[in-house]
């Protein structure tokens, strides 16, 4: 068309404000969640560490439940057809030193103290290190060998000893009177 110009390299592919405002509330909300789901993580181990001898089972599963429903709510946002893929956006580490830092330090509550060429690796791999991918592969490749008949007798196996452990741990009092006479 006449008098349309065609949009150049830099304004193809800058993003939109619209785009930018959805991917600042997307991460905000994520970092809201996350923030819920570490508050009660954190409880629950403090529940774990300071008072395991009036923790009862029903509370333990209640807080496992909770966490998992926190998990499933950041999975749901994640998947949402709103939230803009997180994969298409690239960080790009702009400061490396090896001295500390006082404001990152503060921000990981002490994990990272420096962000360093020695670190950065580690903490912006998107890929598995290569002793788990070579560890992933041979046991897919062992998973893979085994037969759908051997699989079955194997599980079938396991079932059997998980049953009777399980008896066991149900019922130790009689074991033990048992071993005693």
């Amino acid at each position: 068309m006449y008098g349309e110009r065609e949009p150049s390299v830099v304004e193809a592919f800058a993003p939109s404000q619209r785009e930018e405002k959805q991917l600042e509330a997307s991460v905000e909300s994520l970092i809201s969640r996350v923030a819920h789901l570490k508050n009660a993580l954190h409880s629950f181990i403090y529940k774990l560490e300071n008072e395991y001898e009036r923790l009862t089972w029903p509370s333990v599963l209640d807080n496992f439940a909770l966490l998992s429903g926190q998990l499933n709510t950041i999975n749901k946002l994640l998947r949402n057809e709103k939230t803009p893929s997180f994969r298409n956006q690239v960080i790009i580490p702009l400061l490396l030193s090896p001295d500390r830092d006082e404001d990152l330090a503060k921000l990981t509550e002490q994990r990272v103290p420096v962000f360093s060429h020695e670190i950065v690796p580690d903490h912006l791999r998107t890929k598995p290190d290569p002793e788990v991918e070579e560890q992933e592969k041979q046991l897919s490749t062992e998973a893979a060998r085994i037969g759908p008949e051997v699989a079955q007798k194997q599980i079938q196996t396991l079932n059997k000893l998980c049953s009777n452990l399980q008896e066991k741990l149900n019922n130790p009092r009689d074991d033990r009177d048992a071993e005693t006479a």
